[in-house]
């Protein structure tokens, strides 16, 4: 499956895990659960209501490269998900190369406990697990849901024979079936701002199949998703928290489901011409503090986000602006 849209096919899937997994527990356990997933998953001693923080990891088969990167939080207290989106540009000092991307660390680490606690050192925020998670089953959540409804407000369209890539999608409001998805998903060329703008549809995405899997879901169509993305997850968190969790999660209103992308700016670098996204430090800080219980004081406090001979990198890490979540039920 090509990196071009696994960014956005993780997302969604989020969505269909936070729901699935919990509305399981009335159907039974998919009987393609390995049977070692329950025994060897993280077990926490969390209570219920405490707020939970999950890394997820989108990762492209080909490259060993991580596409997305993303922090979930579901406090059961405010009933409230925050999902905060780290582009896989971004600039990161994570091992004994230079010049690293975000998306390269999983493999350069090795493995997603490690990332977990990059993330954990550098953010100041607990994490208890990470989701890695395999994208195939992404038509056949989204065709057993009966399809997600998508406003377009311009038509997308798009054609690269190489990468056998064509999209057709026009203007307005319709419901895109899995193939019609994956066009929407893997549309980039179009937006002004990329990547950045991609992760804005992305969004809007996301929250669209948030409200259909709480429309749609029933005992006779929640088997066969749960098994799809059950077959699909690689995970270290307990079934039994995943179930507990999902059961509230599945509640929660669009209005309190935020989404944020890691605040920042594109960037260059003049000593080898390759572009990167540079964290905003402060900004960040306010956010990770208020959505998902950042415990330190500071925030990235040996500087791995930033690099002390790029004073453009200096400049947008420095610069502090408001940034406001984006609710789902504004995305529609």
């Amino acid at each position: 499956m090509s990196k071009k849209y696994i960014l956005i096919i993780v997302i969604t899937l989020i969505a269909a895990v936070i729901a699935t997994v919990g509305i399981t527990v009335f159907v039974g356990k998919p009987e393609s659960l390995p049977p070692d997933r329950e025994q060897n998953a993280l077990q926490t001693d969390k209570k219920n209501e405490d707020p939970f923080c999950v890394l997820v990891l989108g990762k492209d088969r080909a490259s060993g490269l991580t596409d997305v990167i993303m922090l979930v939080s579901f406090d059961p207290a405010k009933d409230r998900i925050s999902v905060m989106q780290i582009p896989r540009d971004t600039y990161a000092e994570y091992g004994a190369k230079s010049h690293n991307k975000i998306n390269g660390a999983l493999a350069e680490l090795g493995g997603a406990d490690k990332l977990e606690a990059f993330f954990e050192r550098t953010l100041g925020v607990s994490i208890d697990g990470h989701l890695t998670l395999d994208l195939d089953a992404f038509r056949e959540i989204v065709d057993t849901l009966g399809g997600v409804e998508i406003e377009l407000d311009a038509p997308l369209r798009y054609s690269d024979p190489s990468q056998k890539l064509y999209i057709d999608l026009p203007r307005g409001k319709q419901v895109l079936d899995g193939k019609q998805a994956e066009m929407y998903v893997r549309y980039r060329s179009g937006y002004a701002k990329g990547d950045i703008d991609r992760l804005d549809a992305q969004k809007k995405f996301l929250a669209a199949l948030f409200e259909t899997v709480k429309k749609q879901i029933s005992a006779e169509n929640a088997y066969g998703i749960a098994s799809s993305v059950v077959r699909a997850v690689d995970t270290d968190v307990g079934l039994a928290m995943g179930v507990a969790l999902g059961l509230e999660a599945i509640n929660v209103d669009s209005s309190k489901l935020y989404f944020f992308t890691l605040p920042g700016e594109a960037a260059v670098s003049k000593r080898s011409g390759a572009s990167y996204y540079v964290m905003s430090a402060k900004p960040a800080q306010r956010i990770l503090t208020e959505y998902f219980g950042k415990e330190a004081e500071g925030i990235d406090v040996e500087k791995s986000f930033s690099h002390p001979s790029y004073k453009e990198f200096i400049r947008i890490y420095e610069k502090d602006s408001e940034t406001l979540p984006k609710r789902a039920d504004e995305l529609k």
